[in-house]
């Protein structure tokens, strides 16, 4: 009966012990060759880099998780970075109410656009994401060709060092249990996941297909939202071009933590560990001074070693 129990979580978290191992280990080798790596200042720094692509890739894992894919995350980050700034009154002591409004509503429309093409028009997901990564990237640069704006300072101030550097930790934190407890304990999680399994099957067993997977678009679009606005706070202006590389980066995270491409199998918590293995690594390139383009070389390298632990643990 143990053997069985051990066996059976082997099956279901496996890959997640696995990558958390992975990085560990990985932390480890780092700190020998940065003295400064494991203090609490590094940590809040190392989160504050990270909270727009966490963000981001658990959007992506819920949508993976379907058995589709997103690649307009990113143009969703970058249309929210510039509303939320452009709305911005630097002024009034409440002046960040409205462009936290606005870009909220704003990531739940593009999540909602894109889950009405897929569900309503039975359109493929990539194809639809791609068409709406060019709309939101050029809406984007529309409303903000060059990078530029101001942010209310007490906001910024707060929403990346409030509470002695606390709150990127507290809303990071909030959010992920909110994120896992979606997935993995209500019906809402399992309907995510037969969808993901297999469509029609879920469909027979009295699943609302097509309303799990537009929510799925929707909650993804909200996430992104929320790494925009991080993103506003962090940088103290606005960038058209700074979602560039937030869809890519998130696949390969999520991926990376052990969600399966082809839906139904994953973990929020995978996804996070892939998120760190990721920003620690360019970390540590950017340490040793290695050009920025190795750093793409490098995370298509961890993609297939992902992809290939992925695969070695369903054999097993």
């Amino acid at each position: 009966m143990k053997n069985k129990l051990n066996k059976n979580f082997w099956n279901k978290h496996g890959h997640v012990v696995i990558i958390y191992v992975f990085l560990v280990a990985l932390m480890l080798l780092v700190s020998v060759f940065s003295r400064d790596f494991f203090t609490i200042g590094n940590f809040k720094n190392l989160l504050r880099t990270s909270f727009p692509l966490l963000m981001v890739a658990l959007g992506q894992t819920l949508i993976i998780l379907t058995g589709g894919i997103d690649l307009s995350l990113g143009g969703i980050v970058a249309l929210a970075n510039v509303v939320c700034v452009m709305t911005m009154n630097t002024e009034s002591p409440v002046g960040f109410i409205l462009p936290l409004i606005a870009a909220v509503v704003l990531g739940l429309v593009c999540g909602a656009l894109n889950g009405v093409l897929v569900t309503r028009g039975n359109l493929a997901p990539i194809i639809v994401t791609i068409a709406t990564t060019a709309i939101f990237d050029g809406c984007a640069l529309l409303l903000m060709p060059k990078p530029g704006g101001s942010v209310h300072k007490a906001f910024s101030k707060f929403l990346t060092r409030g509470l002695k550097g606390a709150v990127p930790l507290i809303l990071f934190l909030v959010i992920l249990i909110l994120v896992r407890t979606l997935t993995n304990q209500t019906p809402y999680g399992k309907a995510l996941r037969a969808i993901g399994g297999s469509e029609n099957a879920a469909y027979s067993t009295g699943v609302k297909v097509k309303k799990v997977k537009f929510i799925a678009y929707c909650l993804a679009g909200l996430l992104c939202a929320a790494a925009g606005i991080f993103l506003s706070a962090q940088m103290n202006s606005a960038d058209a071009t700074i979602g560039k590389n937030y869809a890519m980066n998130a696949i390969t995270a999520t991926v990376v933590g052990g969600t399966a491409m082809t839906g139904a199998v994953g973990d929020p918590l995978g996804t996070i560990a892939g998120v760190f293995i990721i920003s620690i690594i360019n970390n540590m390139l950017n340490l040793f001074g290695v050009s920025s383009f190795y750093q793409f070389v490098c995370q298509g390298l961890i993609l297939i070693l992902a992809l290939s632990l992925s695969a070695m643990h369903k054999k097993h």
